[in-house]
């Protein structure tokens, strides 16, 4: 069969079309001599959708005879005939009989013999996959004036074109595998009154494309095949669309008419999800599927549009380009058809409705469109509005207005995350330090605030960077002892402002929950003042500055721990840790002996070894041995069972002295277990009276199943959590009246206290 292949893309549902081409034949006539006739032979383009569609080659004649027949024979043969431009006269020296015309083919005849009954009879066979491009007409020439007559002929096109469209809105599309099956290689040279085929006729299978000459474009005049009835004629066709594998076997109409266009649409509409393969009759009466006129896409009517600052219609009217910005606008659409609006694409975020008409359509509809603020590292998002013409079946790719939409210029970092449409940030966790770091165009400004009552716990700290931007880092704060930080939400507005007069506001929320644990200061380290209780990580768990039943008491920890109840004492005395769990083991009466109710004494991990943060709540941390040894780490032996004073073996900032101050308890309790002797001990810098003392408790460390926490006939021999990968540590070693500090990491199995310190921060408020 003759085969060409030209292609271009159009969409994913693969259907045929079938359009008829002949409805509009021309003729020309012009006056010819007094006493002659004249055949006025004429031929046109195949026609779709009513219009012409034609193609390289298609419409030329290299052959042009006449065939005269009177009384069922042939008479005369008119040979040749001058060929050439768009019109063919051919001078008429008798005006009776049926004259037939034929194009691009000479059947065999013979004048005085052939029969007109074998003649329309006359079968053309296709030459190795070619069919000729051939036309034929009639004309009746009885009965016609013998003066000057002009008699207009119209030539018929004998084969029928199919095109190829792929309709694919987006995505890339490779049609690896195209035939048209059982094609007929035979068919009559004239059109019946029906179509038919010869009795027998041979077929074959005609190749459009492979897996190595895929299509990948539309194609027009893919395959001419003869005018055919034809139940086995099918498609096949394997596509791969945006990375899928589609294929398809489809039948295609039984019966194919010369001088027909069809078309074969590899489509997917907007709303579909998977490719579908149907094959539809086009151009058949009433069930004819009406066809757009694409050459007349919807347009931008910038007169009738309420556009916003920033917004720019595109040269050529087809979209419109919107700022970063919230936007709220109308858009006015011109086309000639009444458009119906599809389902927007919810990843553009945007809002979009028609607006109701007054009276009969003019070619022109409105659509609101909402739009929000684009935050930080959205990045630009091309969208469409897509549409279906009014009384059309399918979705058109050229049925769309793009809408580009700008991102914001500026840029964010860190933890903070903004989205479209959501413009608060909520950690709903204590934190502090940087949160982000926002880079700004030059002529903007980063700003915060507040509601009323609220604290200034952020601040904007500007930096340095590359010429033309300005960059803010954005720092949570933390302020010690702080009586309102019992978990409420906190809350900051971040404002981003022309810098020259605070216009185009952008605002962003951060939240967090502000938490604190009670601390005092003591070279160069906040320090808790009590021990961790319960679970280690938990705020919940442990003694807030909010709640500090010492500051409630108008005392020290020290003072409050040496008069407080025995219940209230014990309760904060009782608890101890292991491993890298952070649940706290209390104190038992464990059949007569005080222990650590859930020891375990195959612990493998060494709670010093763990990361300083690991069993702290958010902010805090376990000291380390240099923290430690701020306090502890003297020239000589520190017998804390004793006031007094010791010197630092390395001086902080200078300061070497730090001074003792210790206490017992022995009104506590556990079941029916006396706990006597309970040692509190407090120690401050003489050089800075102004901070409370850091003060020492808790419950001896149980290495054993069989002593519990008692050891050396008293309670008091404290091992203290200390953040060190080597292992090493803090412990209270000795007799009830011989205590001191050593350093001893202890083993993994033995149980210590915990003190956490609060962990560097950047904003003190």
């Amino acid at each position: 069969m003759f085969m060409k292949t030209r292609l271009y893309i159009i969409g994913l549902l693969c259907s045929l079309l079938f359009i008829s081409s002949c409805s509009d034949r021309w003729e020309q006539e012009e006056t010819v001599s007094s006493g002659t006739a004249e055949l006025c032979i004429s031929r046109s383009s195949f026609q779709v959708a009513g219009k012409p569609s034609p193609l390289s080659g298609e419409d030329e004649i290299t052959s042009l005879r006449a065939y005269r027949f009177e009384e069922g024979v042939l008479q005369k043969v008119y040979e040749p005939l001058s060929v050439g431009g768009d019109d063919y006269r051919l001078p008429l020296d008798r005006l009776s009989g049926t004259l037939y015309v034929i194009a691009n083919e000479e059947p065999a005849c013979e004048e005085g013999t052939t029969k007109e009954t074998d003649w329309l009879q006359t079968v053309l066979t296709a030459d190795q996959h070619q069919v000729s491009n051939y036309f034929t007409g009639k004309a009746d020439l009885s009965g016609k004036m013998e003066k000057a007559v002009s008699i207009p002929l119209a030539l018929t096109r004998g084969v029928a074109r199919f095109d190829f469209r792929i309709e694919v809105p987006e995505g890339t599309v490779s049609v690896n595998r195209f035939a048209v099956k059982q094609v007929a290689r035979q068919a009559y040279l004239f059109p019946g009154d029906t179509v038919r085929s010869p009795e027998g006729t041979a077929k074959e299978d005609c190749i459009i494309s492979t897996p190595d000459a895929p299509l990948t474009r539309d194609s027009l005049g893919i395959l001419y095949v003869y005018e055919q009835s034809n139940p086995d004629l099918s498609v096949s066709l394997e596509a791969e669309i945006n990375g899928k594998v589609y294929a398809f076997e489809q039948p295609l109409p039984s019966d194919i008419r010369r001088n027909t266009v069809y078309a074969i649409v590899l489509r997917k509409d907007v709303l579909q999800v998977d490719a579908q393969l149907t094959v539809e009759a086009w151009g058949e009466g009433d069930s004819t599927a009406a066809y757009p006129d694409l050459t007349a896409p919807p347009q931008v009517d910038a007169a009738a549009s309420e556009l916003p600052a920033g917004a720019e219609v595109t040269a050529g009217k087809d979209g419109v380009n919107l700022p970063y910005g919230s936007v709220e606008m109308v858009l006015a659409v011109a086309c000639d058809d009444e458009l119906e609006l599809l389902p927007v694409d919810a990843s553009a975020s945007l809002e979009v409705e028609p607006l109701a008409g007054q009276g009969l359509f003019e070619g022109r509809q409105r659509f609101r469109i909402r739009k929000p603020l684009f935050p930080p590292e959205q990045p630009p998002v091309e969208t469409a509005l897509r549409f279906r013409r009014k009384g059309m079946q399918y979705v058109y790719p050229e049925d769309v207005i793009t809408l580009k939409l700008a991102g914001n210029p500026s840029r964010l970092s860190g933890k903070l995350q903004y989205a479209v449409g959501t413009y608060a940030f909520d950690f709903e966790r204590y934190i502090d330090n940087e949160l982000g770091v926002f880079t700004l165009p030059a002529e903007k400004e980063l700003t915060v605030e507040y509601e009323a009552g609220e604290d200034a716990w952020i601040k904007l700290d500007p930096v340095s960077v590359r010429s033309g931007e300005g960059a803010y880092r954005v720092l949570a704060g933390w302020r010690p002892n702080d009586v309102t930080a019992n978990g409420r939400r906190q809350s900051a507005t971040l404002v981003i402002r022309n810098r020259a007069d605070g216009s185009q506001r952008e605002e962003y929320t951060v939240s967090r929950r502000n938490y604190g644990l009670p601390v005092t200061w003591m070279h160069g380290i906040w320090w808790c003042k009590y021990n961790a209780r319960g679970d280690s990580r938990s705020f919940e768990d442990q003694v807030l500055s909010s709640d500090d039943p010492a500051r409630r008491a108008g005392q020290t920890v020290f003072e409050y721990l040496g008069a407080c109840p025995p219940e209230a004492f014990f309760d904060l005395w009782k608890w101890a840790y292991q491993g890298d769990s952070g649940t706290g083991l209390q104190v038992i009466d464990k059949n007569g002996t005080a222990a650590l109710d859930g020891y375990n004494h195959q612990v493998s991990v060494h709670i010093n070894r763990l990361p300083a943060d690991a069993l702290a709540p958010e902010g805090y941390e376990l000291p380390s041995m240099e923290d430690f040894n701020r306090i502890f780490d003297a020239t000589d032996y520190v017998w804390v069972m004793w006031n007094g004073t010791h010197t630092l073996r390395t001086p902080w900032e200078g300061h070497s002295q730090v001074k003792r101050l210790q206490k017992r308890r022995n009104d506590v309790t556990v079941g029916n277990v006396a706990l006597p002797s309970l040692i509190l001990i407090e120690m401050w810098s003489p050089d800075f009276p102004e901070h409370e003392p850091v003060t020492w408790y808790g419950v001896a460390s149980q290495w054993n199943d069989s002593e519990g926490v008692f050891h050396n006939g008293h309670y008091n021999n404290i091992l203290f959590g200390v953040h060190s990968p080597e292992g090493t540590g803090w412990f209270i070693p000795g007799k009830n009246d011989a205590l001191y500090l050593h350093k001893n990491g202890g083993a993994a199995k033995d149980t210590r206290v915990l003190r956490f310190r609060k962990s560097e921060v950047e904003y003190v408020y």
